[in-house]
């Protein structure tokens, strides 16, 4: 009986856990707008090994999206201040 219930919870739990590859691709996106609709495509239906490869990169994606963003607002402020 707890081996039952035990593995219904941790079904449950994966389940709700969404799909990694989902955040992975918004990360991708920012810096690589271009090619964002290509990425979405891949990462669609991703497989249990994809999505844990999406999970593994996730932290160095989300990195990287954020250092795209400061650069693009840094370059935006430099914009209006020659204004």
């Amino acid at each position: 009986m707890r081996t039952t219930v035990s593995i219904i919870l941790l079904s449950l739990l994966a389940a709700c856990g969404g799909n990694p590859c989902d955040d992975y691709v918004e990360y991708l996106c920012e810096c690589d707008e271009e090619n964002c609709d290509s990425l979405q495509t891949t990462y669609e239906n991703a497989d249990a090994d994809i999505q844990d490869e999406c999970s593994a990169q996730l932290d160095d994606a989300e990195e990287a999206a954020q250092a795209c963003s400061e650069d693009e607002s840094s370059g935006e402020d430099e914009a209006e201040s020659e204004e």
